[in-house]
């Protein structure tokens, strides 16, 4: 059990970030649908060609090659954060991926064929053969192999971009010159003054945030957009789960009898506001 907890936690910090640990599902289960297709294609050809063929082959080899393309994905990503691909690095990054390619298609090979040996002698009792002329056949299973390394490699570099430009986008929402913030709105970047602020509302992992004039969908936590409102001074205080609002907004408060209350904004718009949160109002109102 010890061992196990140990392994998942070598496997969390080769995968640190949620969208690598996506992508490593989303390989899995392409990896998976392939060996369906696989062993079932090498079934119908057997059965076409009259061979006598052991249902269970096919999916066996193809499984265990699938096992250890899974289980190796983490560590490529592991390298590929540690390798950059700016002008500095490019030469490195090249040639050490060249040798991991090697090293990916040798622990691939060396690993599969092991765990079929292991299959073939307890279920079949007898002896897997794989390779013939072993130089001849290495250098073709690293022709395959370095395909799906340059694949996984070419997923993960990309997926470092998106964050990347997603990050800079997000430096960009500080407060600029002209004293207006910055706020990423699907793929474009809007402008607003800061007293322009009405209120928020949380919308899962974005926030609809509320002006006068518009409202706008911005990828943003409510944590986040108000400590860049308070930052530029604005008066913003939480006064629900899902809605902050501009103090400086406030007309009137209403409450209610099950002890929430109804807040009524300068632009004539009405806001919960829960019981939870009433100590913000009260101390606004003293």
């Amino acid at each position: 059990m010890t061992g196990m907890i140990s392994l998942w936690k070598f496997y969390r910090a080769c995968l640190p970030s949620r969208n690598e640990r996506f992508l490593w599902g989303v390989v899995s289960v392409v990896t998976l649908v392939i060996v369906a297709v696989n062993a079932l294609s090498i079934l119908t050809e057997a059965a076409r060609r009259g061979d006598s063929l052991d249902a269970r082959t096919p999916w066996i080899t193809e499984a265990t090659s699938a096992v250890f393309i899974i289980l190796l994905f983490p560590l490529v990503s592991w390298f590929v954060r540690r390798l950059t691909l700016d002008a500095a690095g490019m030469k490195k990054a090249v040639i050490a991926h060249l040798g991991l390619s090697i090293a990916f298609s040798a622990i691939h090979v060396a690993g599969m064929v092991g765990l079929r040996k292991l299959i073939f002698w307890g279920f079949f009792d007898s002896n897997y053969s794989f390779l013939d002329v072993v130089w001849r056949d290495a250098l073709y299973e690293y022709r395959k192999d370095v395909v799906t390394y340059i694949m996984f490699v070419s997923l993960l570099y990309l997926v470092q971009a998106l964050v990347r430009r997603e990050e800079a986008l997000q430096e960009d929402t500080r407060q600029t010159p002209d004293k207006r913030l910055a706020f990423k709105s699907g793929s474009e970047l809007i402008w607003i003054k800061p007293c322009d602020f009405l209120y928020a509302k949380a919308a899962g992992n974005y926030v609809e945030l509320y002006t006068a004039n518009a409202m706008h969908l911005v990828r943003l936590s409510m944590t986040g957009l108000e400590r860049q409102l308070a930052d530029a001074g604005v008066n913003v205080i939480r006064i629900h789960r899902s809605f902050t609002v501009n103090a400086e907004c406030i007309l009137s408060v209403k409450p209610k009898s099950d002890g929430d209350a109804e807040v009524l904004l300068q632009d004539g718009s009405k806001v919960p506001a829960s019981r939870r949160y009433r100590a913000q109002l009260s101390a606004l109102g003293g």
